[in-house]
């Protein structure tokens, strides 16, 4: 987060939740009654009252005249500067916008219906990963190109096989036979165990409403049609941390090969067995997967379903810490695993990341929008305009292949013999200039070929405008996120002004800040100083040695390097020595002390702490170069009080006193 964002979340939220500024958001309905107008531009009691109560410690407790006066004081500022900063056009340029819009979408999103449907999904997903299950399926492809008929015969063979299955025909038996799974030749249809979105989601969906022995009615999924038969169903174990030694023999290994791996897998393994210590050792000797050998033979964490199954198996077999497996046969080669630590199913806030990544690329995305948008069209009672509809579909098709601007000119026609909205609604309405304004967003000249048929088209017309609807609907009806955009806006545009006209400009201007000096010499002014160096170290620390030297050393430029080096190479958190100059009234170890004698030991705070004091320094002003820091501070404040003078000057601000009184008398009662 940038030192902007920073700003307005600390700062500008005081007062940040005031009218709505020109936005592509509708107006809301706010009383007749305004509080504050500047220039004409009006600000109401919701405003005000939303931060005030935000800034509040005791909501309740009822607030004193002079605490409600300087909040309203506050208020005015905040809206002065704001204004200034919209007339200066800062809420119009493209780094503006871009930012805005960018914070707008991060806010309205918990308000959204999307949102509710999103963290179902989230929370069903995390619900089924606490459990795994072992299932096993014959799939049914479509041939390329399936036609209607293609996809019922299909459909057919699964009936008739899940039929057979039902009526006591061995399901592996039937997978080896029918299913054409690239893999049923070598598993038989078994899956082995998987827990939520490691499958297409119409699998996962009918595997997990399965009881085991259960078989399924065919399931569609972009693969063909699958018959699941459900295995089992267990608690999920979590995951594992293991580390393996691998030698390498895989499908292309001859037998004479093999039994060369193999021998030697039971070699090591026995000399585990003899030993167990020798662990490091075997792996760094005789592994063969390089990528973790030199790691000592650890591999990342992982759970059911992550990793290979027969691998899976013998790691999940493991019990306690250090147990090692027996040699393993995968694809890969030889293994043998040993078991380095294992945790349960994370919480569903350290998941989270991970469930919504998948969420998003899988079909459950395109679900919950279809969802949204059938909600949104309930929600807001809209009628589509189903004449109108067939009539683009038309005109959709026979421009099919030529350039878009004919479908521009054909449905401009439309329109002007079709007046009726093409979608009607309680809240609003769109209408066939709506949609051809959407298709020329990506193409104004129309020069590209039109290839989208009208229900992809529309769909994506439709999702927009509902989008759109949803988020003005909630502005207007939903303060609490009218006032979250405000301030954010608001809190932007003030950083933006704040930082042109004041902070920045403090930085830059050195001939302004040098005027300002001049001006104001009498507040930048050098107390009574002492030059002195300072031990401290925490009771307990025998610190004698030290003591014993340094009360013989005068105070020297070099005092405190000659220190460090002789006590502070062997032991550096002996002490902690500083050796500079200190104003005397501004620091409690130099209130009561005898100026005049150099050497002094005293036990303050827990500390015991030594000082030899040099020269005395009388009160003086302060150099330019000496106080600059300060210095930019306070013309940071002049410059700040400057700009208001200025603007309470320039714009004309009217108080409707009755409206802040009643305002006051509501929260003191």
């Amino acid at each position: 987060m940038n030192l902007k964002h920073i700003y307005f979340l600390l700062v500008g939220i005081l007062f940040a939740s005031a009218s709505p500024l020109p936005d592509p958001i509708k107006e809301t309905n706010l009383p007749s009654d305004y509080l504050l107008k500047i220039n004409g531009e009006a600000s109401y009691s919701e405003e005000f009252l939303y931060v005030l109560n935000k800034n509040r410690q005791q909501e309740d407790a009822p607030i004193s005249k002079e605490d409600f006066d300087q909040n309203f004081d506050l208020f005015v500022d905040y809206k002065l500067k704001v204004k200034h900063a919209m007339d200066l056009g800062m809420h119009q340029t493209e780094e503006f916008i871009e930012e805005f819009i960018a914070f707008k979408e991060e806010l309205k999103k918990p308000y959204l219906l999307e949102n509710s449907l999103t963290e179902g999904e989230l929370r069903k997903a995390y619900s089924r990963m606490q459990e795994i299950v072992k299932a096993s399926h014959i799939l049914f492809k479509f041939p390329p190109n399936a036609t209607k008929e293609d996809s019922i015969a299909v459909f057919k063979m699964a009936i008739k096989v899940k039929a057979e299955a039902e009526a006591g025909a061995d399901f592996h038996k039937l997978a080896a036979t029918y299913s054409e799974d690239p893999s049923a030749n070598i598993n038989k249809g078994d899956l082995g165990y998987f827990t939520a979105l490691q499958m297409v989601l119409p699998f996962e969906e009918a595997a997990y409403n399965l009881k085991p022995g259960e078989i399924s009615d065919p399931v569609i999924s972009d693969y063909g049609y699958h018959i699941i038969k459900l295995e089992d169903r267990r608690p999920n174990p979590g995951q594992l941390h293991v580390s393996h030694l691998l030698i390498r023999s895989g499908e292309h290994t001859g037998d004479q090969e093999d039994q060369i791996a193999r021998n030697k897998i039971n070699q090591i393994h026995q000399s585990l067995l003899n030993e167990p210590s020798i662990w490091p050792e075997l792996v760094n000797t005789y592994s063969e997967d390089e990528a973790s050998k030199v790691n000592k033979g650890l591999i990342p964490w992982f759970g059911v379903g992550a990793i290979v199954p027969e691998f899976e198996h013998a790691a999940f077999s493991l019990k306690n810490k250090g147990d090692f497996s027996a040699p393993v046969k995968t694809d890969y080669g030889y293994h043998i695993i040993r078991l380095e630590g294992s945790k349960p199913v994370p919480s569903f806030e350290e998941v989270l990341p991970k469930i919504k990544s998948s969420i998003l690329r899988d079909s459950r995305s395109k679900l919950i929008k279809e969802q949204v948008l059938a909600m949104q069209k309930a929600k807001f009672k809209a009628v589509e305009n189903q004449a109108l509809l067939s009539k683009l579909k038309n005109t959709f098709s026979k421009t099919q292949g030529r350039p878009k601007a004919e479908l521009y000119k054909e449905l401009e026609a439309l329109a002007l013999t079709n007046v009726e909205p093409l979608i009607q609604s309680d809240w609003k309405e769109a209408n066939l200039g709506d949609l051809i304004e959407f298709l020329k967003i990506s193409d104004p000249s129309g020069k590209t070929v039109l290839k989208v048929n009208f229900d992809k088209a529309y769909t994506e017309f439709s999702t927009q405008q509902f989008s759109l609807w949803e988020e003005e609907y909630i502005y207007e009806n939903n303060l609490e996120y009218r006032q979250l955009v405000n301030e954010y806006k608001q809190g932007m545009l003030l950083f933006e002004l704040m930082n042109n006209e004041v902070w920045q400009k403090a930085l830059e201007d050195s001939a302004g800040q040098m005027d300002y000096f001049e001006s104001n010499r009498e507040q930048y002014l050098w107390e009574k100083r002492v030059k002195a160096l300072v031990v401290k170290a925490k009771n307990g620390q025998d610190i004698s040695e030290v003591t014993n030297w340094l009360k013989d050393q005068p105070l020297s430029d070099s005092l405190s390097g000659e220190l460090n080096t002789k006590f502070l190479e062997e032991n550096p958190l002996l002490f902690t020595v500083n050796q500079t100059i200190y104003e005397i009234n501004k620091n409690e170890l130099f209130s009561d002390l005898d100026l005049d004698q150099r050497f002094h030991k005293l036990k303050l705070n827990n500390e015991t702490i030594l000082l030899v004091l040099g020269e005395t320094l009388p009160a003086r002003q302060k150099q330019f170069g000496e106080t600059r820091g300060k210095l930019i501070q306070d013309y940071q404040q002049f410059l700040e009080k400057k700009l208001l003078t200025e603007l309470k000057q320039n714009y004309n601000i009217q108080v409707n006193e009755d409206e802040k009184e009643k305002i006051y008398q509501s929260l003191v009662q």
